[in-house]
């Protein structure tokens, strides 16, 4: 008989204590225990024939007899995924996150800050499932009604057909209901955090909830082979709210960014089983939702100042995509007494090592200056891949003297000046010849590997003195 617990679980890490307690014990988080209240069934043991129990030493031959019809049924599971195809989503820049589109019978996680347009991506996608694809699709709203959904997807010309459903609710057994009379192949969530089921007292966006919920689209999707898409809100921290086993539950994690401008929105995968991850795709919003911008790099640099001084392009990945930015510099005398260091869209820390590095290893000090660096069109870069455009931007704003505008300059800065060899140089390179760059300025340890791309300039480079050089 089924018996009913009462622990409390943090929604942070996943963690269970028969107790509230203020502090959770496991990651330190505070006021994150919620109730939660869960079944236990009794588990009793088999006995074969001979009344001896299953773990005996006559269970041998039986393990021998039961892995060889696991690995026969594991052979008849894999020849049956070969034959599924992948799905598209209808827009490019989208399949290349997913890793070539969606695979039968998986469920996706997708997150985002409210009004980001999560839900237009999603309505846009099924649309094309219904319309280009054939496929029977449900879209399940517990936060919008009917007329909403409807005048946002005239907005978006979503195409109207006989394949495309809607049901408006919240209530779990309404959606269980809708999906066993019209067995769709594609079911959008939105949001996994609005739905309860009604047979447990917590409140709907509790673990409890959410845990039911993903479980029933979950069982649903892998016994159907349908895809299944569910909308997360996200905490301030940017992460998707609820408990961290959501995650773990699905089989892939999407989350749909903002730049810093707010021009472009950001689709970047976080987990994926059927594909690589950190991932990037670009759209831009317009009157008529979220259009994929396929050439992200000419657009980035297309409003360049190409005589500026200040001015240089980055080259930083994305997963295994490359993308070509513009890092801008300005230096101005400082009178206040403290020196100002503004950056945007790189790491602060970075521009101050790489200050000290200019005044150690040059000889050129601008410790009274103030110094202000951001990378254009919204975008971020972390890697150190960006260290001797950045570098180069600096000294070139403090001198007053412009970059070669058709060069590229790749390569990590290390404290003592030199330059350290950075990885997929072949990629960057390609990338730059698309949007004109004729010359590009390396680490000697490249050089090799660099040569391979034809129709680009390679010039090696020792140190960051040897570049700037090289580059006047």
């Amino acid at each position: 008989m089924a018996k009913t617990q009462t622990v409390y679980s943090c929604q942070n890490c996943g963690a269970q204590t028969p107790r509230w307690q203020g502090r959770c014990a496991e990651c330190g988080e505070w006021n994150t225990l919620v109730e939660d209240r869960i079944q236990k069934t009794a588990i009793t043991k088999t006995s074969t024939k001979n009344g001896a129990s299953g773990f005996g030493s006559g269970g041998a031959t039986a393990s021998a007899r039961a892995f060889g019809a696991t690995k026969k049924l594991f052979d008849e599971l894999e020849s049956e995924i070969g034959k599924r195809k992948r799905v598209s989503s209808g827009m490019s820049e989208a399949n290349r996150v997913l890793g070539g589109g969606f695979v039968p019978g998986s469920v996706l996680l997708f997150g985002g800050e409210p009004g980001i347009g999560k839900s237009t991506l999603l309505l846009q996608m099924i649309g094309h499932l219904a319309s280009g694809e054939g496929l029977k699709c449900l879209y399940l709203s517990g936060e919008e009604s009917g007329p909403q959904v409807a005048a946002r997807a005239a907005r978006l010309r979503v195409p109207r057909g006989e394949n495309l459903h809607f049901l408006a609710s919240t209530d779990l057994e309404e959606a269980i209901h809708a999906l066993n009379t019209l067995e769709p192949m594609a079911v959008v969530v939105d949001s996994v955090q609005t739905f309860a089921a009604p047979d447990l007292e917590s409140a709907a966006g509790t673990v409890s909830q959410i845990r039911r919920v993903t479980q029933v689209f979950m069982e649903y999707a892998k016994s159907r082979g349908a895809l299944v898409f569910l909308v997360g809100h996200v905490t301030k921290e940017g992460v998707v709210a609820g408990p961290r086993l959501l995650e773990h539950m699905v089989d892939g994690v999407f989350y749909f960014e903002n730049s810093a401008t707010g021009a472009y929105r950001m689709l970047r995968g976080q987990k994926n089983r059927f594909g690589a991850t950190n991932e990037l795709a670009v759209f831009e919003m317009n009157a008529w939702g979220l259009s994929q911008v396929e050439n992200p790099s000419q657009r980035f640099l297309m409003e360049r100042a190409k005589d500026s001084p200040g001015s240089a392009i980055v080259a930083h990945m994305e997963g295994s995509r490359p993308f070509l930015t513009e890092v801008q510099s300005l230096t101005q005398k400082c009178y206040a007494g403290y020196p100002r260091r503004t950056v945007q869209g790189v790491d602060q820390n970075r521009v101050s090592l790489l200050l000290a590095v200019i005044d150690r290893a040059l000889g050129m000090s601008i410790s009274d200056y103030d110094v202000y660096c951001k990378v254009a069109s919204g975008a971020r870069i972390d890697e150190p891949a960006s260290d001797l455009a950045i570098l180069c931007s600096l000294v070139s704003a403090a001198q007053g003297k412009s970059l070669p505008a058709d060069a590229i300059f790749i390569g990590e800065v290390g404290l003592g000046g030199e330059l350290r060899s950075v990885s997929n140089i072949s990629a960057r390179l390609g990338e730059a010849k698309t949007v004109g760059v004729t010359r590009a300025f390396i680490p000697k340890w490249n050089a090799k590997e660099a040569r391979e791309v034809r129709d680009i300039k390679i010039i090696e480079c020792a140190t960051v003195g040897d570049a700037l050089s090289k580059s006047s």
